[in-house]
């Protein structure tokens, strides 16, 4: 499995089919909610001439990983879970939604089943649109182009923010950090605070009562990942404010939003120049930020590689032909080294070409067994490590662009042929 890389739709676009292959393969993509939501607000778009919308979205759908793409739960909720205690892991570790802890044979295990996004992808990618999908699309793309964000600077120009006095996103990022520590200092500022990171009433009296048994402490303390998303806000609005964000262009306030999912990635890969600007003051030493076009070269570079070699081996399906990065990689290549050693080798690898019928059969019964196991009963756990087995239910089409992902030794039903 490849370095855990966050992405947007601006990357995606930007890739060839066989490329976004290759990106899907030797990576592991973080799939946010915000990319899904950009994606379907796409059939609101005025499309290219000669596409039409549904077009435009099938040929993103296309693109979108489904080997090794993890989807990761929606940030309000994780914010949620973090002040009531359940904190997410902030280490590029990503919290993948649809999953339920199971018990099978004593053991607790992991499933993630397949996610409502990843069976919309599929069907966009097929050109099947549901009416639902064009209203909130039209809808969405409605609330971004009326976002008002001259109206945002002025809010915080009375407030004293203003190129005067922030004249860097450094300095914004610092500001940020000032306001989210003030965000704790008495009960009512906590309140404004869950009102910003749009926390529902239910959940309030359990927030407040622990806060309060904990000593009231910083909300960096209290809930770190709901002090990021806080942060992210507040470097946004100062950011406009002091005129190094453009109030001009209103998808500013939607792509400033991916940055509340960096905490859950190593590589952070986009071709949009907002977030080249702005995500290197939220990673932390253990990150780096890649910029699109340096990738797409990349992993140009590979498909070539892959495209130059024999017919009788390229027409073997990846895993059997991509079994390591090829030394024509440059960034991959690099970036595997650092973050995910094992894309360099082989070893440790299974191949399932080489095990026998009633291996496979074996295997493939583990697998669905966890599926079909209970709930475990009682507490769930909250961390990963009282976790043996995980498994992500996955439904991968078997050719795709110019390459066959899955081989005749993977049964047609769990595979998707388009």
């Amino acid at each position: 499995m490849g370095p855990n890389t966050l992405f947007d739709k601006s990357f995606l676009q930007g890739l060839s089919t066989d490329e976004s292959v290759w990106f899907d393969h030797f990576y592991n993509p973080v799939i946010c909610p915000l990319f899904f939501v950009e994606t379907l607000a796409d059939l609101a778009k005025s499309p290219r001439e000669g596409k039409s919308a549904e077009e435009e979205v099938a040929i993103i759908a296309a693109k979108t990983p489904e080997w090794s793409g993890t989807p990761c739960y929606y940030h309000q909720h994780l914010c949620m879970w973090d002040l009531l205690g359940r904190a997410p892991p902030m280490n590029g570790q990503v919290p993948i939604a649809a999953k339920q802890v199971m018990r099978n044979d004593g053991k607790l295990g992991a499933v993630a089943e397949y996610p409502p996004e990843a069976q919309a992808f599929a069907r966009w990618h097929a050109g099947r649109f549901a009416d639902v999908e064009h209203l909130f699309a039209r809808r969405w793309r409605e609330r971004v182009e009326t976002t008002d964000l001259e109206s945002l600077r002025a809010a915080m120009k009375a407030l004293g923010v203003g190129p005067r006095n922030c004249k860097s996103l450094a300095d914004a990022r610092k500001y940020a950090e000032w306001c989210v520590t003030a965000m704790t200092r008495s009960p009512g500022k906590l309140d404004a605070a869950l009102d910003l990171l749009g926390i529902l009433q239910g959940p309030r009296p359990h927030i407040r009562e622990r806060w309060k048994r904990a000593g009231k402490p910083a909300l960096r303390a209290f809930a770190p990942y709901a002090a990021h998303v806080l942060a992210v806000e507040a470097f946004f609005a100062i950011g406009v404010a002091a005129h190094l964000i453009p109030a001009e262009r209103p998808s500013n306030r939607v792509d400033v939003a991916y940055l509340f999912y960096v905490p859950f990635c190593h590589v952070f890969v986009s071709a949009d120049r907002l977030h080249r600007s702005c995500a290197p003051h939220f990673l932390r030493p253990d990150q780096v930020f890649v910029w699109g076009a340096e990738l797409k070269a990349d992993l140009l570079a590979i498909d070539m590689y892959f495209k130059g070699l024999p017919e009788d081996v390229r027409s073997q399906p990846i895993y059997k032909l991509a079994k390591s990065v090829p030394e024509v990689s440059g960034m991959t290549r690099e970036l595997s080294a650092r973050f995910a050693p094992g894309n360099l080798s082989t070893r440790g690898q299974i191949d399932l070409s080489k095990l026998s019928p009633e291996g496979l059969k074996k295997l493939a019964e583990h697998v669905q067994g966890w599926a079909k196991a209970g709930p475990a009963p009682g507490p769930v756990p909250t961390t990963e490590d009282a976790i043996e087995s995980f498994s992500l239910e996955r439904r991968v089409s078997r050719r795709r662009g110019s390459w066959l992902q899955v081989g005749p030794e993977v049964e047609d039903s769990q595979t998707r042929d388009d």
